[in-house]
């Protein structure tokens, strides 16, 4: 695959996901006049339309979609031949990327990653943190290698394998009356003023799910990104939150936050690994599964 040809191929995958040539255009740095002969010279090798025009943007047809699925493969791969060679070059003998949600980085794969990096010295890894559900998309579209996310209802295509949870606690100011409690239910909760993480993350749906289960909404009175900020605010008195105990503890004391248990079943979560398949994960990321999974990939 010349660097032409590649070229035109990563125009088409981003076409497709932002469902504009002319922002995929402008993404690559290509004239939108480039960008659709391109396309064209694409849609007659494969003598046939990929990409049907609509008054919206573009969408790709069924000869489209069945390109795009081969053309994220081949882009994946060649990824992957660039990093094996720049390792070869820099020395590095090994590469894998990751995404994990905020709560498993917190709980327990940071700390695994810096005992692995340790014993490991001669591979790279490259980590981003995304909600679970940005997680599922980087791995479906081979941005990553592997995910570590929270389990939810949400099915997808992967392989996943058990890697421990956490326990959903309530963090309030010292002065708000549950402070007193060594428990609460979240019917009591949900009619609080809640400081929340953002609608992507794998807590934020499940407490929605559980107040629609009880005929509520979540009274979101702030929206941060990160744990750390939740409980800031918590401590301005602009609301309560749920949060994983290991991720609140660190920080409590110094805010003057109390934790009190969250007397529910599903207070208690899950996560997982997950991977789009075992065989097709290179050494280094087999490496970093094993360390991670122990015999549970044997």
């Amino acid at each position: 695959m010349n660097h032409h040809d590649s070229k035109t191929l990563r125009l088409f995958v981003i076409a497709c996901e932002l469902r504009s040539l002319s922002q995929a255009a402008e993404r690559m740095n290509l004239a939108p006049s480039a960008a659709s002969r391109r396309i064209q010279l694409l849609e007659e090798q494969a003598k046939s339309p990929l990409l049907a025009r609509r008054p919206h943007g573009v969408e790709p047809t069924a000869a489209g979609l069945t390109v795009l699925r081969y053309a994220r493969d081949i882009l994946h791969m060649t990824e992957q031949l660039g990093g094996l060679l720049e390792e070869h070059r820099s020395g590095i003998r090994g590469f894998v990327r990751i995404s994990a949600s905020s709560s498993v980085l917190v709980q327990r794969l940071a700390s695994d990653l810096s005992q692995f990096l340790t014993a490991n010295p001669e591979i790279k890894l490259e980590l981003e943190e995304h909600p679970t559900l940005g997680t599922l998309d980087a791995l479906e579209k081979r941005r990553v290698d592997m995910g570590a996310v929270v389990v939810g209802a949400e099915a997808h295509p992967f392989q996943s394998f058990p890697f421990g949870g956490d326990r959903l606690v309530v963090a309030v100011p010292a002065a708000h009356p549950f402070a007193a409690l060594e428990g609460v239910r979240f019917g009591h909760v949900v009619k609080e003023d809640i400081v929340t993480l953002e609608p992507r993350t794998a807590l934020r749906r499940l407490l929605a799910d559980r107040a629609r289960d009880l005929g509520q909404h979540l009274k979101v009175r702030v929206q941060v990104s990160s744990f750390e900020v939740v409980g800031l605010m918590i401590a301005k008195n602009l609301g309560i939150g749920i949060l994983p105990e290991h991720a609140v503890r660190p920080f409590a004391e110094a805010l003057g936050l109390r934790i009190v248990l969250l007397d529910e079943p599903w207070a208690r979560r899950d996560f997982a690994i997950c991977v789009r398949s075992i065989d097709e994960l290179d050494p280094p990321a087999r490496r970093l599964m094993a360390f991670l999974l122990g015999d549970a990939i044997s």
